[in-house]
C-alpha cells in the first residue's frame, strides 16, 4: 500500500474512515520508516496549541481567522514548506495544519480562564474593590471584591509541594472553611466588607478545621 503524506495527517487528525484507518495502521505497522514519520506528525500536531499565545482574542476574531485560512488554502503555492525536523510538508498537507492550528485557537478561546485571566477580569468589573494581602509588612496577594458579593482571591506564591492553600472566614473566632485554592486563586460568593479571611497550608482536598497556622489573616 502507497502512503503519502496527506494521508497521515488525515489519520492524525481524526479524518479517515475506520476502513481506511484500518488499512493505514496496517501500512505503518509494516513499515518502521513511514510509522516514525506519522509520529513525527503527530508531535508537530501536539505541539501547536502550546505554540499558541494564551490570550482571548476580540469577538469574530476566530472566524475571521478561518475565512483567511481557507482562502489562503485553496490555491496551492508553488514551494512546500520545511518543518522543524526538515521534511517537506505538501501544500494540502499545510493547510489542513493551518486549520488544526486554527482549532488550537478556538479550544484556547474556549478553556477556563487562567488565574491571572481571572482577577484581572474581577478587577475591570465596575464597582469593583481591591484589597491588597499582606502578611508581616508583605503583600502575598490580592482580593478583589464585586458588589453582588462574589470575590476572587489570588496569591502571589504557589503551594508548597503536595499541599494546598485552603480559604477561610472567621465566624467570631471560628473559622469556617470557603474551599480549597485552585492553585493560587479562588472564587467564591457571599465577601462582605468587614469579613475577617484567612489561607493557611492543608493536605490536598483541605480540613475540615486548619491544621497550620494561618499564612495571612486579614479583614476586608
Amino acid at each position: 500500500m502507497t502512503v503519502n503524506r496527506e494521508e497521515l495527517v488525515s489519520l492524525a487528525l481524526g479524518l479517515l474512515s475506520p476502513n481506511e484507518e484500518a488499512q493505514l495502521r496496517a501500512a505503518l505497522d509494516a513499515d518502521p520508516a513511514l510509522l516514525a514519520a506519522y509520529r513525527e506528525d503527530l508531535e508537530a500536531l501536539h505541539g501547536l496549541p502550546s505554540a499558541l499565545p494564551q490570550t482571548e482574542l476580540p469577538p469574530g476574531a476566530l472566524d475571521r481567522l478561518l475565512g483567511r485560512l481557507r482562502a489562503e488554502v485553496t490555491p496551492a503555492p508553488p514551494a512546500p514548506a520545511p518543518t522543524p525536523s526538515g521534511r517537506v510538508l505538501s501544500p494540502a498537507s499545510l493547510g489542513v495544519l493551518a486549520l488544526a492550528a486554527a482549532a488550537a485557537v478556538g479550544f484556547l478561546l474556549l478553556r477556563p480562564a487562567a488565574p491571572g485571566d481571572l482577577l484581572s477580569r474581577f478587577a475591570h468589573t465596575p464597582g469593583a474593590l481591591t484589597t491588597t494581602l499582606q502578611s508581616e509588612g508583605t503583600q502575598v496577594g490580592q482580593v478583589v471584591r464585586l458588589p453582588d458579593g462574589r470575590a476572587y482571591l489570588h496569591l502571589s506564591e504557589t503551594p508548597p509541594e503536595g499541599r494546598v492553600y485552603q480559604l477561610w472566614r472567621l465566624e467570631g473566632q471560628t473559622p469556617v472553611s470557603v474551599g480549597v485554592l485552585s492553585g493560587r486563586g479562588i472564587e467564591w460568593e457571599g465577601a462582605q466588607a468587614g469579613q475577617t479571611l484567612a489561607v493557611s497550608v492543608e493536605p490536598p482536598g483541605g480540613s475540615e478545621q486548619p491544621t497550620t497556622t494561618p499564612i495571612l489573616v486579614q479583614k476586608l
